[in-house]
């Protein structure tokens, strides 16, 4: 995987994008639960995924609060419930893995009036590589470090800096790059400076790759090329030379259609490009993008992780056996292109990674 990630062209490394619920499910948790484990028993459900399919790169992301780890839990009628801080009560965790609890935010709400009220607001709530590694938001990453690390390439998948604005709706930041792009443009700058302790501390933490999941919005396909370029596109050539200072590979996850965002993609200093499988009404050939891709960045394949869960055994291998064939373009990883689905069986997964490596 290093030396793939380094622009070698050589026999395409198999890797799962596995960040998600199914290795939760497959360790024998509820997947609600999967943002209120961590440390040893989040290390734990990585390793027991690793061993159990052996792919090229260990694919985690982040522990949950560390105040949630010991709490009792409990699965009853298919919802999954913790207790709460006093041990008083049960409380559901709900669909969007949220606990169904009134929150109060502290932290001041976001304006959007000036840069120097978005520098205030991300100064209301200052954060150091010191206050993420106490936090054990990476303490299972690091005992996986300390047993895979050197044999085996480890990425953290966990989000990305400024794909959108904090407490704003999907309409009101949309609105918000049209009517004020210069602060929008502003407040991702800010995002990627303060994303960058999350950086230095997994790399503290025995990290070789961080991934990023790009688009801002939630997707590429909501805004034009030169809307992105304006918003972003100073602000992340920044932020993939700085990635690359602090010891890091990074990886963008670009969601949407990349097609049009090319000439953005290339000018970032990225060590791979990850792609989603076809879907939403385009069509992702990953020997076309390899072509377009800048020749020394690997790409990260896309294989339809639904045909995973459903097979049969014969279209997985064809697939890959597809797949494949981009490697001959140029530096390339044979993956699936959105999280392992819950209910895949293992052995289509089996199937996946054999033929990948046949």
């Amino acid at each position: 995987m290093m030396r793939v990630l380094s622009g070698e062209t050589i026999s395409a490394p198999a890797v799962l994008h596995s960040w998600g619920d199914y290795k939760v499910e497959l360790a024998g948790f509820h997947p609600k639960f999967q943002y209120y484990q961590g440390g040893p028993e989040l290390a734990g459900i990585e390793r027991n995924f690793y061993e159990r399919f052996k792919p090229d790169w260990i694919h985690l992301g982040s522990a949950g609060w560390k105040g949630f780890w010991n709490r009792p839990r409990k699965v009853e009628d298919g919802q999954a419930f913790i207790r709460n801080a006093d041990d008083s009560k049960w409380i559901r965790i709900r669909d969007d893995y949220q606990l169904d609890v009134p929150w109060i935010d502290q932290v001041p709400k976001l304006r959007l009036t000036s840069k120097s009220e978005i520098d205030d607001y991300f100064a209301a709530s200052p954060c150091t590589a010191d206050d993420i590694l106490r936090s054990g938001r990476f303490e299972h990453m690091e005992i996986i470090a300390r047993e895979y690390g050197d044999r085996v390439l480890i990425a953290i998948n966990d989000g990305a800096a400024g794909c959108h604005l904090s407490d704003h709706s999907f309409e009101e930041t949309m609105v918000a790059c049209h009517e004020k792009p210069d602060l929008v443009s502003h407040y991702i700058f800010k995002a990627c400076e303060r994303f960058l302790t999350d950086v230095r501390a997994a790399k503290e933490c025995g990290a070789h790759a961080y991934i990023f999941s790009e688009g801002f919005g939630g997707s590429l396909d909501l805004l034009s090329p030169e809307m992105h370029e304006r918003l972003e596109g100073d602000t992340k050539r920044w932020f993939y030379a700085e990635v690359r200072k602090a010891g890091m590979l990074g990886i963008g996850y670009w969601l949407g259609d990349v097609r049009p965002n090319m000439e953005l993609i290339n000018s970032l200093g990225m060590a791979a490009l990850m792609i989603e499988e076809s879907k939403k009404g385009f069509v992702l050939d990953p020997v076309e993008i390899r072509k377009t891709l800048r020749p020394e960045v690997c790409l990260i394949g896309n294989a339809d992780s639904l045909l995973l869960k459903r097979g049969p055994p014969d279209q997985i291998r064809e697939e890959v056996r597809r797949q494949k064939k981009v490697a001959d373009f140029g530096p390339f990883v044979i993956a699936n292109g959105s999280p392992l689905i819950i209910g895949t069986p293992p052995e289509n997964v089996d199937v996946f990674l054999t033929e990948a490596r046949a």
